[in-house]
């Protein structure tokens, strides 16, 4: 037996070893034919202005000298652009020097080609500026030899910039040129280079948690979510979830309340650190969002008070706490902008790692099928961000998994038991009211394992009275919905919508929306319940890694010798009418707020509102039909990190497109 375990030790070590040889090879692969040409490409990172910068032109005259001076918020400069107007050419003089020193860095003459709309013009210094970080630097300008309808040059209307000035001849103007420095992404270099380290170090954790086999599978849980979750924390920045910046506000409200300051302002706008407040909502996962990260990572703290863009959501501060706690942090330690988000992301990810680590262990069957839905790529972005979807998704798997703990293993339910799946529901519920139903699953509990009928009844009537309490509380809503007609559409600004009374009175033609919504939206619901569009919809997963992820979803659901436990009839109808439940109360949301009267299907639905109870759902058609001898989960651990890392990569190639 001895002699058995050691040949199978060894292939182990030979497979997994030439795995882990596959995933190098594919990392400096991609290293040196993708992000190390992309690093060294130009790309303007400051300033951005916004979109209500209005400009105004100025035309350039003879001998009058342009200052505009800047401040450096990164090391490298290697080229600037100025914004010049309409008109006929010119010729222009262009100085860049540093402020403090007077060293000219470069100079240039030349001729501006005459054109019919604004235009930026390209000034490259011979060598980089190097060490600019924190330094003052002024750009001069000069016109030689200007004429009547000559060049102009452009300036904003207010100080958009903050960080310079800029003087005509003696006189200060209020606003900035519309310029633009340039530089390589270097830093991209490095931090391919930290993700391929972070990558190699979970793959070898796990090759070894593996080989051994005698590793719980919440504990490779933490190995797969701390490396990916650690990923996605990192590589998609603080606004590029949906709707993060009104998540965002909602966290700084709440350490506002916490810390005993002024929450909003006249308007309802959540009061901030003006540090906070000069990070601009970049929605993107691209390298421009990165430059303004690593930009942003060296501002200094600036403490003054200031309105953020938005006011906070309706939602109770425990939606919010993991990620209030990490902005708490941030404020009290001094961190800047950037690291005060990172922290509340951060701490978003722990907490959910957290609850899921132990549901997965409270779960007597069905670990495999909990852990890998916990993994998919949107549960691990919506983990680490700060929607209130992490916690979410994290306690409704934990309801899932404790209950199914006093369902099939706990002999007696206590008090105790009843307190923590009511804290739970408590929580979770106020958040979004469809999940109410996911506490339908503690009536499953058999009553005998109850030490008396009180305590069975009482279970009842929490659970029911969260439902009643959540009916109340959006009785006007259904109340107005019922009676009244759509009066907006989120979709479309101004677009008319649907109401209650719109649905049940034209039977035939809401039918026909559901079936043109299944039918229209089936396989984008398919995708995005796994992850195929992340961020704000645009960086897409590849079917490859989708279909993999689905196909190992699938085999979970085959039973094996060593768990060949299923739910009985009656379990099995509860389950899929609660989801069917969740599934209708989700789409009639969006029906009502977010359709169109002019659409043909129903508009907003996404396969992330589904996550919460998927697990429930898949375990409700786990089959004893197709029986696996040979356990199976260490082996669908390791390609569940496999196509995890092929999604990270298609993260990375959409990065430096």
């Amino acid at each position: 037996m001895s002699k058995l375990n050691v040949k199978i030790s060894k292939k182990s070590c030979i497979i997994y070893g030439m795995l882990l040889m596959v995933m190098c090879v594919s990392l400096l692969s991609f290293y040196f034919f993708m992000v190390r040409p992309a690093s060294f490409e130009e790309i303007s990172y400051q300033p951005n202005y916004p979109q209500d910068a209005s400009a105004k032109e100025a035309q350039l005259q003879n001998n009058q000298v342009w200052i505009q001076t800047i401040k450096g918020s990164r090391n490298e400069i290697t080229s600037f652009d100025i914004m010049f107007g309409a008109g006929k050419s010119a010729n222009v003089s262009v100085e860049f020097s540093e402020k403090k020193s007077g060293q000219l860095m470069g100079s240039w003459t030349l001729e501006v080609p005459g054109a019919d709309e604004s235009h930026y013009q390209h000034f490259t210094f011979e060598t980089p500026v190097s060490d600019a970080m924190g330094k003052e630097y002024e750009i001069k300008v000069q016109g030689e030899g200007t004429s009547a309808q000559a060049q102009c040059l452009l300036y904003t209307e207010k100080d958009f910039y903050g960080s310079g000035s800029l003087t005509v001849g003696s006189e200060k103007l209020d606003g900035d040129l519309f310029f633009r420095l340039n530089a390589t992404s270097g830093f991209m270099r490095k931090l391919f280079m930290g993700f391929a380290a972070w990558a190699i170090l979970g793959g070898v954790v796990l090759a070894l948690l593996v080989i051994c086999r005698k590793c719980r599978m919440e504990n490779l849980f933490l190995v797969l979510g701390l490396t990916w979750g650690m990923f996605f924390v990192v590589f998609f920045p603080p606004n590029t979830a949906p709707d993060e910046n009104a998540h965002i506000a909602t966290a700084y409200s709440n350490a506002d309340r916490i810390m005993g300051r002024d929450v909003e302002d006249e308007q309802g706008r959540v009061y901030v650190r003006a540090s906070d407040i000069n990070i601009p909502v970049m929605t993107d996962v691209s390298r421009n969002t990165f430059n303004m990260v690593y930009e942003k990572w060296q501002e200094p703290v600036n403490d003054q008070v200031v309105p953020y863009i938005r006011g906070r959501l309706g939602t109770p501060i425990v939606a919010h706490l993991p990620q209030t706690i990490g902005v708490v942090l941030g404020w009290l330690t001094g961190q800047g902008a950037m690291q005060t988000l990172y922290l509340g992301k951060l701490m978003g990810l722990l907490c959910y790692l957290f609850c899921v680590y132990w549901a997965i262990r409270f779960i007597p069957w069905g670990k495999m099928t909990l852990m890998l839905v916990a993994l998919f790529p949107m549960s691990l972005e919506l983990a680490g961000s700060f929607s209130y979807d992490s916690l979410v998704n994290a306690l409704c798997f934990l309801f899932i998994g404790y209950t199914m703990h006093l369902i099939y293993k706990k002999e007696v339910v206590t008090w105790k038991d009843i307190f923590f799946l009511a804290a739970i529901a408590g929580i979770m519920a106020p958040c979004k009211i469809a999940y109410i139903f996911v506490c339908g699953i503690c009536f499953l509990i058999p009553k005998k394992k109850f030490r008396n009928r009180r305590y069975y009844t009482g279970c009842g009537i929490i659970m029911a009275s969260g439902i009643v309490f959540l009916m109340i509380e959006r009785m006007s809503f259904l109340y107005n919905n019922l009676v009244a007609t759509g009066e907006s559409a989120g979709a479309v600004e101004g677009a008319v919508g649907f109401s209650l009374h719109d649905i049940i009175s034209q039977p035939l033609n809401s039918l026909k929306m559901v079936f043109n919504t299944y039918f229209e939206q089936g396989e984008y619901y398919l995708g995005t319940i796994v992850g195929q569009s992340l961020g704000w919809f645009q960086v897409n997963i590849s079917w490859v890694v989708i279909a993999g992820l689905l196909l190992v979803l699938f085999m979970t659901t085959f039973s094996s010798a060593q768990e060949n436990e299923c739910m009985s009839v009656k379990e099995r109808v509860v389950v899929i009418i609660l989801s069917l439940i969740m599934i209708g109360g989700t789409v009639m949301g969006m029906w009502l707020n977010f359709t169109p009267d002019f659409c043909t299907y129903i508009a907003g639905v996404q396969g992330r509102y589904f996550l919460p109870f998927l697990p429930i759902l898949v375990l409700a058609v786990k089959n004893k039909t197709i029986y696996i001898r040979k356990k199976m989960d260490y082996g669908l651990a390791a390609a569940v990190f496999a196509l995890e890392f092929m999604a990270a990569l298609d993260v990375w190639r959409y990065i430096i497109k």
